[in-house]
C-alpha cells in the first residue's frame, strides 16, 4: 500500500527538531513517508548557509516547493502534506500561498501570525513576571535592551535572554507530561540523533546562531491576517492553549477570518508552544482520523 507522504518543517530560524519528532511521533510513519527537512543553513545543510547574507524568507519558501516536487516524483504522488511548527508555519504558509496544487493539506502547530506583536507581548509579561518575583538583575537585563524587535550584528543574544527565559518560566513547565519533561529538550535529542556524526552537532548549534541573526529580522513586518486572508487548501490548526510564542488568541483570530475551503482548528488544553511533543498521541490522532480521511484520495 502507497504512503502518502508528510513533510515536516522545524521551527527556529535555523533549528532542527528532527529529535522530537523522531522520539516522539514515530507512530506516523505507520500512516505516511514522514520527511523531516534539514533546512538550508541548519544542521546536515549548514555548508548551504554561505553566504548568510543570501539567506531570505523567499529563499526558504522555494526551497520547500523544489524538494515537495522531489518528493512527488520520488514517491510517484501528485500532492503531499505540509506541517510546520513555530517558524515552520511562517514558510509553510508562505509555500502553500503559492503552491497549493502541490499539497493534499496544510497542518500549522503553534502556527505563528505576527512575530512582532507576538514577542512584545513575551516582553511585557516577563517584565511583570520578573517585577513579582523581585528578579530586579532579570528587570533591570529587559529594562536595557528594551522592548523588541531587535536588530544588529547579534539579535539572538538579546532575544535568547527574553525568550530563553519565557521558555524556562512558563514553557517548559506547560505539560504534565512527563515523557516530554524528562527527554523532549532539543539540544538534548540532538546530541543523541544517530543520524549525526559530530560535525553535524557542531553544525546544528553553529547554524541556529548564525540562521536565526540573518532570518529573524526579516520577520517584523508579516502580519498574516493581512497578508494571507486565504488559502486554496484545506487548513488544520492546532494551538497549545498555554503557549507564548504563538498565541492561541492570534491564531484563532486568523482562524476565523483565513479563507479556505476547509479549516479545522484545535485546542491542546495541556500543552504549551510545543503541543505535538507534549501531547502527541491527541496530534496523531488528527492527522490519521482526521486529516487523511478529509483529503487523501488515493
Amino acid at each position: 500500500m502507497n504512503k502518502p507522504v508528510l513533510l515536516f518543517l522545524s521551527g527556529g530560524p535555523g533549528g532542527s527538531e528532527a529529535g522530537r519528532v523522531l522520539r516522539f511521533n514515530s507512530e506516523l510513519e505507520k500512516y505516511f513517508v514522514v520527511v523531516i527537512w534539514e533546512q538550508r543553513g541548519c544542521g546536515k545543510s549548514y555548508p548551504s548557509l554561505n553566504p548568510k547574507s543570501a539567506l531570505t524568507v523567499e529563499q526558504y519558501v522555494s526551497d520547500i516547493i523544489e524538494l515537495t516536487d522531489m518528493l512527488r516524483e520520488r514517491f510517484e504522488e501528485d500532492k503531499i502534506y505540509l506541517v510546520g511548527h513555530s517558524w515552520g508555519t511562517i514558510i509553510g504558509v508562505r509555500a502553500v500561498q503559492e503552491r497549493p496544487d502541490l499539497f493534499h493539506a496544510y497542518i500549522g502547530t503553534a502556527q505563528m501570525v505576527n512575530v512582532r506583536e507576538a514577542d512584545q507581548i513575551i516582553y511585557q509579561e516577563m517584565m511583570e513576571y520578573a517585577r513579582q518575583v523581585g528578579d530586579t538583575q532579570y528587570l533591570a537585563s529587559l529594562e536595557e535592551q528594551g522592548e523588541p524587535p531587535y536588530f544588529g550584528n547579534n539579535p539572538i543574544q538579546p532575544y535568547a535572554n527574553l525568550l530563553g527565559r519565557e521558555y524556562e518560566v512558563f514553557e517548559a513547565s506547560a505539560s504534565s507530561n512527563e515523557s516530554y519533561r524528562r527527554e523532549g529538550d532539543a539540544i538534548q535529542l540532538m546530541l543523541k540523533q544517530p543520524e549525526y556524526g559530530w560535525i553535524d552537532r557542531l553544525n546544528n548549534l553553529r547554524g541556529l546562531m548564525d540562521t536565526f541573526n540573518v532570518l529573524y529580522p526579516q520577520l517584523q513586518d508579516f502580519d498574516f491576517r493581512q497578508d494571507v486572508p486565504s488559502l486554496n487548501l484545506p487548513v488544520y490548526f492546532i494551538a497549545g492553549r498555554k503557549d507564548k510564542n504563538a498565541p492561541p488568541s492570534a491564531t484563532e483570530a486568523y482562524f476565523n477570518l483565513l479563507d479556505a475551503p476547509h479549516k479545522q482548528l484545535y485546542y491542546f488544553e495541556d500543552s504549551g508552544h510545543s503541543m505535538i511533543w507534549q501531547e502527541p498521541e491527541k496530534y496523531h490522532d488528527i492527522l490519521v482520523d482526521v486529516v487523511l480521511p478529509d483529503s487523501y484520495n488515493q
